[in-house]
């Protein structure tokens, strides 16, 4: 889930949805994209029916949905890792105090990919 809908490319305003948290609250999704993914080693990976939530200020990752898409994990040592289905590392992060762990992701911003003809 993520509240910047520029970096949803393919974004489909008719995939709303509502997301229940553990809390009982319950929130509006206002459609999906999908986020291209920079990876360090300079190749791209793709999430494709990211939930677009205009009042999220965090982001959020679901490892089930991200398995469900053919990513893997590595938990070890207090580190998380993510991989695409070609193995390639998308994501690192280091669990913090609050036992959750705070990635920054290289999304393209959804301009920056669209082609304009002349």
């Amino acid at each position: 889930m993520t509240g910047h809908k520029e970096w949803l490319v393919n974004f489909d305003m008719k995939k709303r949805s509502k997301v229940k948290f553990a809390d009982n609250r319950v929130i509006e999704a206002k459609g999906t994209g999908d986020v291209l993914i920079q990876r360090k080693d300079g190749g791209q990976t793709l999430i494709t029916e990211v939930l677009y939530v205009p009042t999220m200020k965090n982001n959020l990752l679901s490892i089930g949905l991200l398995l469900q898409k053919g990513f893997s994990m590595n938990l070890h040592d207090g580190t998380m890792e993510i991989f695409d289905r070609m193995q390639k590392k998308i994501l690192k992060a280091k669990i913090s105090e609050n036992m959750t762990f705070q990635v920054k992701l290289g999304a393209f911003d959804s301009q920056c990919l669209n082609a304009e003809t002349k």
